[in-house]
């Protein structure tokens, strides 16, 4: 994946689109009852987009998080979490948090970007997006605490998705309309679902013809080796 994989890392440089793509897979109304924290007080974390080939295309790996008593219960999330002290930057966390919780080594990814850090007001949590690819598809030894599931997406197939959403319960009592992308039939919606939308806006404004170049790529890794 050379050529395309150069691609991505220029297309991911500086301005992205940010809150504008973050939008259009926001959760309506976005702030059903107003800020629940002081910003400034946000603890930083950060997730992996881990883009790897496969026999049937470009994937990314989310993970479905346990039922628990907490903010993020049953949800589909990208790998990743709170930055410790001791990593060195957004990357270093990321990588690290991906490690821990799908148990690959992450030795092999390479870095080509990152995404606009958004801003979660129910866990008070800011996001840093980190965009990697790793040329062998992962084995994955999750972590039975942190992840109940590892769900494999195509990134083809959230490309070319129709916006879909459904009405859900905010727990203020306000029913807020929730865009999500489906996988397999689970829903990936909320601050997860407005990553990706900045990815894939970004690869649109700036590679036009980048699903059709994915889809020869995934077409000749099809044919031969990966």
């Amino acid at each position: 994946m050379p050529s395309w994989k150069a691609s991505i890392k220029k297309a991911l440089m500086p301005p992205l689109p940010g809150a504008a793509a973050h939008a259009m897979m926001a959760p309506r109304p976005n702030q059903a009852v107003g800020s629940r924290h002081n910003k400034e007080d946000g603890v930083q974390s950060s997730v992996l987009i881990l883009l790897y080939p496969t026999r049937e295309g470009i994937k990314i790996p989310f993970i479905q998080r346990p039922v628990y008593q907490g903010y993020h219960s049953g949800q589909i999330s990208l790998p990743g979490g709170k930055n410790e002290d001791y990593d060195g930057n957004d990357w270093e966390a990321a990588l690290r948090e991906t490690r821990e919780e799908l148990g690959i080594d992450t030795e092999a990814v390479e870095y080509l970007g990152q995404l606009t850090r958004i801003y979660i007001d129910r866990s008070n949590y800011f996001v840093n997006p980190q965009v990697g690819y790793i040329a062998a598809m992962p084995v994955f030894k999750p972590d039975a605490k942190e992840v109940a599931e590892v769900i494999e997406v195509k990134l083809i197939d959230l490309a070319i998705q129709s916006k879909m959403t459904e009405q859900m319960q905010h727990p203020s009592g306000i029913s807020v309309e929730v865009p999500y992308y489906d996988a397999g039939g689970k829903h990936i919606w909320g601050a997860t679902a407005m990553i990706i939308s900045e990815l894939i806006e970004t690869l649109n404004e700036r590679l036009p013809d980048w699903v059709s170049a994915l889809h020869s790529y995934n077409a000749h890794i099809s044919r031969g080796s990966l």
